[in-house]
């Protein structure tokens, strides 16, 4: 693989709570093993920001919503495009849990999400600069097997989680795949209650297989409705409660139509019949993660050196097919629901707050286009969500001194 670095840029106002003149690392990796393939990476958020991946013409197709300025990443118009998220992925209700080592103490974290704490906070990992190991190959020499490798530090109570956590990423390309791996480890500290944390980490591209920018639409050419969507090692799904936190229930998915992908069917076929009406954005555990949670404890010693294909997407415009393989016990399928950055109401808005070129309505999405509703899908491998506050769940995400957390996820691409 050959990694090359960009020109550095200086972080703006308004980026989380990034100082400004912040320098901001961003790289680009090939390998000879996938022709026509390339992502860039920016060590803010350890993110992803481009992916280009050929199509059935062999024209490369830039697949991940995110944008082209990187200072426009981590600001309010940045719904975690790209993001490498923790200390926790997903939601923790009510923003607190418990440690069974210490079930009278409460730990509070910040409440960025309604009652709930989303992605580790307000100023969770995808908002920090990691360090960058250059790797060997750093260069113009293509160098199999190596990967461009990221690293954080979160102290003791960091965002209201014991311990002090050191995270690891690693993202590689070969034989048409992405690799993204984390792994993580408490550092020795005195005092019994930085001994023991909880993590889970996740990468949050919102992929797009016709390619961005989309158009500000509501028609299928931004849209990922038409995507045929299929679930493999799946047979339910986590029931949510008026929040999103989960309920605790599994849910198979014989019970509910609209959650089943078993057979090949549209994202846009049941979209608005998933539960809450809006789209999806639930979890989907791996059959082998309810049958045997045991092999998914943390601290356990298991090899997860093989990733588990969970799910396959496939874009008729484009032809490019992608298969998601993970080692974590499952993954939350999003739909962008949320997501509209329109350049129009942008322009216009500024005109009647007769503003300029404040960084706030500076960014819209890549080429200056915009994304819809419904424009991307996310496939989010991670633990289960709130996994902490319930017990058959917890030893998912409890880590304790001497363990390692680790993850590997690979999204490989193809064309029909």
């Amino acid at each position: 693989m050959t990694i090359v670095e960009l020109p550095q840029v200086l972080s703006k106002e308004g980026q989380g709570l990034l100082p400004v003149n912040t320098p901001i690392r961003s790289f680009i990796l090939t390998d000879k093993s996938s022709p026509g393939m390339a992502c860039q990476i920016t060590n803010l958020g350890a993110t992803l920001t481009h992916l280009w991946v050929p199509d059935n013409k062999n024209d490369s197709r830039d697949v991940v919503l995110g944008f082209d300025d990187t200072t426009a990443y981590r600001t309010g118009h940045d719904p975690y495009f790209g993001a490498s998220v923790g200390r926790t992925a997903n939601r923790i209700a009510k923003a607190q849990f418990a440690l069974p080592d210490y079930p009278e103490k409460v730990y509070q974290l910040d409440a960025n999400n309604g009652p709930n704490s989303l992605h580790g906070g307000t100023d969770g990992f995808s908002f920090r600069i990691w360090d960058v190991t250059l790797t060997p190959d750093l260069g113009n020499v293509d160098t199999p097997g190596t990967s461009l490798q990221l690293s954080v530090l979160s102290d003791h109570m960091d965002q209201g989680f014991p311990g002090r956590l050191r995270m690891l990423c690693s993202y590689r390309l070969y034989n048409h795949a992405l690799e993204v791996s984390y792994e993580a480890f408490l550092e020795d500290e005195a005092g019994k209650d930085r001994q023991v944390s909880i993590v889970s980490l996740t990468n949050h591209a919102y992929f797009n297989l016709n390619g961005v920018p989309g158009h500000v639409s509501t028609g299928n050419t931004s849209q990922v409705k038409d995507h045929i969507f299929q679930t493999t090692h799946i047979g339910s799904f986590l029931e949510l409660d008026e929040t999103s936190a989960p309920t605790g229930t599994v849910v198979p998915l014989d019970q509910d139509f609209s959650m089943d992908f078993r057979k090949a069917k549209t994202i846009g076929q049941d979209l608005f019949a998933a539960p809450g009406g809006v789209g999806y954005d639930h979890f989907y555990p791996a059959q082998q993660a309810i049958k045997r949670p045991d092999e998914y404890h943390l601290g356990k010693d298991i090899d997860r050196t093989t990733p588990l294909v969970l799910a396959k997407v496939y874009a008729p415009e484009s032809g490019i097919q992608l298969e998601m393989s993970t080692t974590d016990p499952g993954f939350q399928f999003y739909t962008a629901n949320f997501v509209h950055l329109d350049p129009g109401l942008i322009d216009t808005t500024k005109d009647l707050l007769d503003l300029g070129s404040e960084v706030g309505f500076q960014h819209v999405g890549k080429a200056k286009g915009g994304y819809a509703v419904h424009s991307a899908f996310c496939l989010e491998a991670s633990r289960f969500p709130d996994a902490i506050n319930h017990p058959a769940w917890r030893d998912q995400v409890i880590i304790r001194a001497g363990d390692k957390y680790q993850s590997k996820t690979v999204y490989a691409f193809s064309t029909i």
